[in-house]
């Protein structure tokens, strides 16, 4: 449309110098002034300045009208290519709800099982503390009434719940492979009650010697009873004593095993 009105003024500003050299020859025939002339010329002058100056203005709105339209032109083609990408995440997001609502069901089955479980594994855990050898009693006890309590209360998520539970299992677990000693007042084969310590070596012994060191002995589990050993075991005691209490650097020492019985042939 610019560039159409430009074509227009520049042949307007044809007619116009004509007409100038047409004043110019009535002018001449007329007898007209050459001042009257010059003022005409002027005149024609400043319209032809005011005219260019339009017609630049309207080239320079064009080019602006072509940029502008340019840019629009690579922002619809980017927000196409971004509609792209956000229709793929729509349609993974759709693929996720799906996993999403599978997974809630088989949630709400296996909370309708989680409760009978825990039950079971607390119930287990009770009967591995009365068969196992009696050390830390009262330690592991009060840890099964905590959970037996954890169990009835309705404040506490079963996530909670069977997290607590698998963290007493882990550290029932961890009895089987470390070795301690405590000091106890224990009730010594004889009769006599004294204050010993009882050396616990995982799950394999436990076995008690007095403070004085001159007599050991160890829990029978198929007896179900405390029972002394042969002197012969009184140091080998004593250095797994010194080895739990980090008092003598690991090593090798003696302790009561009952063997296996023998299979018939």
């Amino acid at each position: 449309m610019a560039h159409d009105l430009g074509k227009l003024l520049r042949r307007n500003l044809r007619y116009i110098v004509v007409i100038v050299a047409t004043l110019v020859c009535v002018t001449l025939a007329t007898q007209t002034t050459l001042e009257d002339v010059f003022e005409e010329i002027k005149s024609l002058n400043e319209l032809a300045k005011t005219t260019q100056s339009k017609i630049n203005g309207l080239e320079k709105d064009h080019l602006d009208l072509k940029y502008q339209y340019r840019n629009k032109l690579k922002t619809i083609d980017g927000q196409k290519v971004h509609n792209r990408s956000l229709s793929l995440q729509i349609l993974k997001q759709e693929d996720a709800l799906e996993i999403l609502a599978e997974s809630i069901a088989e949630v709400d089955l296996i909370e309708s099982a989680i409760t009978p479980l825990m039950a079971r594994m607390i119930e287990g855990l009770e009967q591995l503390i009365k068969l196992d050898k009696p050390f830390l009693l009262e330690e592991r006890t009060e840890r099964v009434a905590a959970l037996d309590e954890l169990m009835s209360r309705f404040d506490v998520e079963d996530s909670e719940k069977f997290a607590q539970v698998l963290n007493a299992y882990e550290i029932e677990m961890e009895y089987g492979r470390t070795m301690d000693v405590t000091t106890a007042e224990l009730q010594l084969p004889d009769g006599e009650s004294q204050n010993v310590n009882i050396l616990r070596v995982g799950r394999i012994a436990l076995v008690y010697q007095t403070l004085q060191g001159d007599e050991t002995g160890w829990w029978n589990p198929d007896d179900g009873e405390w029972q002394r050993l042969p002197n012969r075991y009184n140091t080998p005691i004593k250095n797994g004593i010194k080895m739990a209490n980090k008092q003598l650097t690991s090593g090798l020492f003696q302790v009561p095993i009952i063997a296996p019985p023998e299979e018939e042939n």
